[in-house]
């Protein structure tokens, strides 16, 4: 009985401790509305069932992608190389080009027809796809070094913008948890540009919510920005007289925003690697509550979202939702940047399984006509 007593209290004790312990964290409330029903353009389908799954190794090999003006395929893997395939002959071991010594690639896009951007956690590289030497283009402005560069997108006139998502990550020597940005619910993310006609880097747009995807507008004259962590699409102009400002363009979206791509046509694709989470809702409306999770181990924290791949088309005149891509493959799983080929192949990488895929013009015509026809044999 007394030992019993005795442990019941050490448990107490230890309880009331581990609850004033200072956490980690500052978090704020925000009232985090409802998301919308999986219904209408964004009900279930099957339309990624007839995409193309190419093995490419271990999880997360190709987070980032990017079509070459050649007709192969580049992308960047987690132990930091850009690595180019033949898409025809998949099957083939791709070739190394680069190698950023164990800095994963998180985002590729083309700055001219021989040199590919790249975008490490430290910093914006060029890479000469014909030599495979790499430089660093940019590593931060004085006084802000970078958390956790992230995408990038290459302007008409060459600019490069690219996202810093977080400085706090630049706290992390293993840069792979979010998730206390995610629990203090700060704008802690930028946006960044590099000006090639000055060589230097300056501040675009800052106090962002975990600023992700980047993609050229169709009007060529603005870029889209992915705050994952506020399930929102911002708009940035880059030229013209609303040159600087930025809006919201759509927003409470059903899931965490990833990657982006336009199609040059007023369509925006949107990769969602998961559905929002109603813990995550919760905790965001009681900051207290969030700085006891984060408290906790890794493992049992919220992740933001509930696993269920699927892309979202958007209007971009009105940024209406016209169609969503869902899929039942048992590959299917954390979609992460896309590209879209010039005969309109909708090819997308993954940031936790080893595959790329290729999905059919036909199918992504498919989704802009009308909604994909629902599943059949069960619901989310």
């Amino acid at each position: 009985m007394r030992f019993g007593v005795t442990i019941l209290g050490l448990a107490a004790v230890f309880a009331v401790l581990w609850l004033m312990w200072p956490s980690s964290i500052n978090p704020v409330y925000w009232d985090e509305p409802e998301p919308p029903a999986m219904a209408g353009p964004l009900a279930p389908n099957a339309a990624l069932d007839t995409a193309r799954f190419v093995n490419v190794g271990v999880s997360g090999a190709a987070r980032s992608i990017a079509l070459g003006p050649d007709g192969a395929l580049y992308y960047g893997n987690l132990t930091g190389e850009v690595v180019r395939i033949d898409p025809a002959q998949a099957s083939t071991p791709g070739t190394v080009i680069a190698d950023f010594d164990t800095a994963p690639v998180l985002g590729l896009s083309w700055i001219n027809a021989g040199t590919l951007g790249a975008t490490t956690a430290n910093g914006l590289f060029a890479v000469n796809t014909i030599t495979g030497s790499s430089t660093q283009v940019s590593a931060g402005v004085p006084g802000y070094p970078f958390g956790y560069a992230n995408d990038l997108a290459v302007t008409p006139n060459g600019e490069i913008y690219f996202t810093d998502s977080s400085v706090m990550l630049g706290n992390d020597p293993d840069r792979n948890s979010h998730r206390d940005d995610m629990l203090e619910n700060r704008p802690h993310g930028a946006l960044y540009v590099w000006d090639p006609r000055t060589h230097q880097t300056r501040l675009a747009a800052d106090r962002l919510y975990f600023p992700n995807g980047l993609a050229v507008a169709s009007d060529r004259q603005s870029i889209y920005i992915a705050e994952t962590f506020r399930y929102r699409i911002l708009r940035y102009w880059v030229d013209g007289p609303r040159r600087g400002e930025s809006e919201v363009f759509v927003e409470n979206l059903p899931g965490l925003p990833d990657g982006l791509a336009t199609d040059g046509s007023g369509h925006l694709f949107i990769a969602f690697p998961a559905q929002r989470d109603p813990t995550l809702r919760t905790i965001r409306r009681n900051p207290w509550l969030a700085r006891i999770v984060s408290r906790l181990p890794r493992w049992v924290q919220p992740t933001g979202g509930r696993p269920n791949a699927f892309i979202a088309v958007i209007n971009e005149q009105d940024g209406t939702i016209i169609s969503s891509l869902h899929g039942t493959h048992s590959q299917l799983c954390h979609i992460s940047n896309m590209t879209l080929s010039v005969d309109q192949e909708l090819w997308f990488g993954s940031a936790d399984c080893g595959y790329i895929a290729q999905l059919p013009q036909a199918a992504v015509q498919a989704g802009l006509r009308a909604t994909a026809p629902p599943r059949t044999g069960g619901t989310d």
